[in-house]
């Protein structure tokens, strides 16, 4: 037999069912991404690995591996990064990309330039 449950419960219940799902408070609702890069030096070599990969001749992730100073990661894999753990030039750019997509412009950064590719988003 089920539990009878007092008024105290019975309010507590109907708060939660009606209780709004708050977003994260940061940038734009996301709390985290999982993002690729692949980092250079130059603005002009990160324009030629785009246009390699925007040819088909090469993925993301081939040209991450080939070109990327950033060798920390395999195929450019940062993994999910909070805002703080970003430069914010880099978090800025990600917001802007629709997931499974890459920017379309180099991104410069204190580190350099990147070729930012969006995996997922919380």
């Amino acid at each position: 037999m089920g539990k009878n449950k007092g008024p105290a419960q019975a309010e507590k219940g109907k708060a939660k069912a009606g209780a709004k799902k708050e977003e994260p408070k940061t940038a734009g609702g996301v709390d985290s991404m999982e993002v690729r890069h692949i980092l250079v030096e130059k603005h002009g070599q990160a324009l030629d690995i785009l246009k390699e990969i925007n040819e088909g001749k090469i993925s993301f992730n081939e040209a991450a591996r080939n070109y990327s100073q950033d060798k920390a990661g395999r195929s450019g894999l940062i993994g999910w990064r909070r805002k703080t753990e970003l430069d914010p030039d880099f978090w800025e750019a990600a917001l802007k990309v629709p997931e499974g997509e890459y920017t379309k412009e180099p991104v410069k950064t204190t580190f350099g330039y990147h070729i930012i590719m969006v995996q997922g988003r919380k």
